[in-house]
């Protein structure tokens, strides 16, 4: 089968649809599938990939993002047309896949009325109410949309989206995590100068506002004590800030020069993976920090209800502070319990998330979906 990604963000830049999209397409050809990957260009970045096609681009307002000026002059002849995307390269897919009578997916990826804040120029409320109707129009073009989780098809619903939905998680490459954790945990600590004995707590993912990161620093200020540590692992538009903010905060470890996939080995460093954030469609960190074995402490937002298992690999809790800090608290001093989470987490992960599944689920789809010729 000839597959067809339009993508509005593809590496270099890098963001969970990036990756989301690169590890689909990956395993979509190992099971013998052509993927060609539309994406805009970057400046200086050279491809290897020759399936790899690149619109013309210019600088978007995001940091390192590059808006694209979608134009395709020699199209490949396809049998499926994946829109990660609803936007510039999203509606040059929908044309595309009109024009030529193919069937046209399209992967929800973001709750895009969450991140209103970068309209500066249009009030809040007004940006949602256009963005809920853009995305429930452009989904009802679709043939099949694909929803990464329980939540995020209950909210497709509830924008009146009518069209097929299947719920179907974006994979994660357990194949790249090392070999043995122990060892790598070892290592990286000695690295960054760690103790070994020291109880870790990991974020990993884009450091940006809508990962409201400040709270975590909230949380790590009422648990710190001596041997506790923070690591913050990974890039974006708040890394310096961050960094200058709290560079005389004791015990707090910035990694930011690591990009994927060798972020996969730095869950490892931890004992406890915290997560913040309140937008996200699925959150693939937190499979990620599963897979690596770690326990999960995430304020509660119903995408996650599918990833973290509540009581059983981690806690979601209500979104306050002082039920966060008490349930990290917890972790913290129970070496027994973190272990048995984390072990839980581990078998869930490897089951419910590892790419080649999820690639099987993704062409079970795709078959589904007759061409039309007529």
């Amino acid at each position: 089968m000839d597959i067809a990604f339009f993508a509005d963000s593809y590496k270099p830049y890098i963001s969970g649809v990036t990756n989301s999209a690169e590890i689909l397409a990956k395993n979509l050809r190992r099971l013998g599938h052509r993927v060609y990957i539309l994406a805009p260009a970057y400046p200086g970045h050279i491809d290897t990939d020759p399936d790899i096609i690149r619109f013309p681009s210019i600088a978007g307002g995001y940091p390192k993002f590059r808006l694209a000026v979608p134009i395709v002059r020699n199209m490949p002849a396809v049998d499926i047309i994946h829109s990660q995307s609803p936007f510039q390269a999203g509606l040059l897919a929908r044309l595309i896949a009109r024009r030529n009578k193919v069937p046209l997916v399209y992967s929800f990826h973001t709750f895009f009325t969450r991140y209103t804040h970068y309209a500066r120029f249009v009030p809040k409320a007004l940006a949602k109410m256009g963005i809920a109707a853009y995305i429930s129009q452009y989904a009802n073009g679709a043939d099949t949309v694909i929803a990464p989780s329980d939540f995020a098809h209950r909210y497709l619903k509830r924008l009146g989206v009518n069209k097929r939905i299947e719920v179907v998680p974006s994979g994660i490459e357990t194949d790249k995590l090392p070999e043995s954790l122990t060892d790598a945990r070892r290592e990286l600590r000695q690295r960054y100068g760690i103790p070994q004995d020291a109880v870790v707590l990991v974020y990993a993912g884009r450091v940006s506002r809508e990962k409201n990161l400040a709270f975590l620093f909230k949380a790590f200020e009422h648990l710190k004590r001596h041997n506790v540590y923070l690591a913050i692992v990974g890039n974006g538009p708040l890394d310096k800030e961050l960094q200058r903010l709290h560079k005389r905060t004791k015990n707090v470890v910035f990694i930011s020069d690591i990009s994927y996939p060798g972020i996969l080995s730095h869950y490892c460093l931890g004992d406890v993976f915290l997560f913040s954030s309140l937008t996200e469609t699925q959150g693939m960190v937190i499979a990620e920090a599963k897979a690596s074995a770690l326990p999960v402490v995430a304020l509660y937002a119903g995408a996650l209800t599918g990833s973290v298992r509540n009581g059983i690999d981690g806690y979601l809790v209500p979104r306050n502070l002082a039920n966060f800090v008490e349930h990290v608290d917890r972790l913290i001093n129970d070496p027994a319990l973190r272990l048995k989470m984390g072990q839980a987490g581990r078998v869930d992960a490897l089951e419910r998330f590892a790419a080649p599944a999820v690639a099987k689920r993704i062409e079970t789809l795709y078959n589904s979906l007759g061409r039309d010729d007529g």
